[in-house]
């Protein structure tokens, strides 16, 4: 962080840790208790806090949660912070359609802790598919018969209505609310894949060398079931801000 604010890097704001609903940096609600997820994350606030001192700057320190659907489960989130006392700004969470239920009880979990608890709130995560097709060789998580449920049409036009909504029940919440990332605008292939095998082992050591794919094969040493085993491109490439040659969609053609 220093070395960013040195640098000249306009720093706003800081997220502790990632999707942290069951823990963070192998510390678990359920069996270490919060009271010791509360110190790991009023660590990483300390250290924000100490550059906010140092360089006069205001810097919020956001936490980041998942599944708003389990809307017990959040709000209960938000009151074990204030229990532990972490210190923090901003209630984030992401937000998927096809998972994690309607944008109304978005809105829902995320007021609760923006006037419950004063805090500022958002969306850290959201996107949507733009097409079934795979963009690089590596199977996407949205694939037919595989996550492609209806929720918007598949379509650029249903992810424009999909950030739209999500942006409207952050919106909704009101001025806490204070917006909404997508995940990931530029994840795009390598190489497009064509069926060719040559391709495919183009973009795999590609993935290897330069860490352009959701995961290396090195993964496997701190997450062996996950990352270690679905290591290579991007599983989202379909859902990018951008098609599979890295031009932006428009109405009736892509340009530059």
């Amino acid at each position: 962080m220093k070395e960013l604010l040195d640098s000249g890097v306009d720093v706003g704001m800081v997220q502790v840790g990632n999707e942290t609903t069951q823990g963070i940096c192998g510390v678990y609600g359920n069996s270490d208790g919060w009271d010791k997820m509360a110190e790991i994350f009023n660590a990483g606030s300390s250290a924000i806090r100490q550059l906010e001192t140092e360089t006069r700057k205001e810097i919020l320190v956001a936490l980041h949660f998942t599944n708003p659907e389990k809307t017990a489960t959040i709000k209960g989130i938000a009151d074990k912070l204030d229990a532990n006392n972490v210190d923090y700004d901003v209630f984030a969470t992401s937000y998927y359609p096809i998972w994690h239920g309607t944008t109304e009880n978005l809105t829902e979990v995320l007021r609760y802790a923006a006037e419950k608890y004063n805090k500022k709130v958002m969306v850290a995560e959201t996107s949507w598919a733009t097409t079934l097709e795979d963009g690089d060789g590596h199977d996407n998580t949205v694939r037919a018969g595989t996550n492609d449920t209806q929720v918007y049409p598949i379509s650029v036009q249903g992810q424009a209505n999909e950030i739209r909504s999500v942006i409207q029940a952050v919106a909704d919440v009101g001025a806490s609310g204070i917006g909404v990332m997508y995940w990931e605008p530029a994840w795009i292939p390598v190489q497009i894949y064509n069926g060719d095998a040559q391709v495919l082992a183009s973009n795999k050591e590609k993935w290897e060398q330069y860490g352009s794919g959701w995961a290396s094969s090195f993964s496997a040493g701190y997450d062996p079931d996950d990352a270690g085993k679905w290591f290579g491109g991007s599983a989202v490439d379909n859902q990018a801000l951008f098609g599979f040659d890295g031009l932006l969609f428009t109405a009736n053609r892509r340009e530059m």
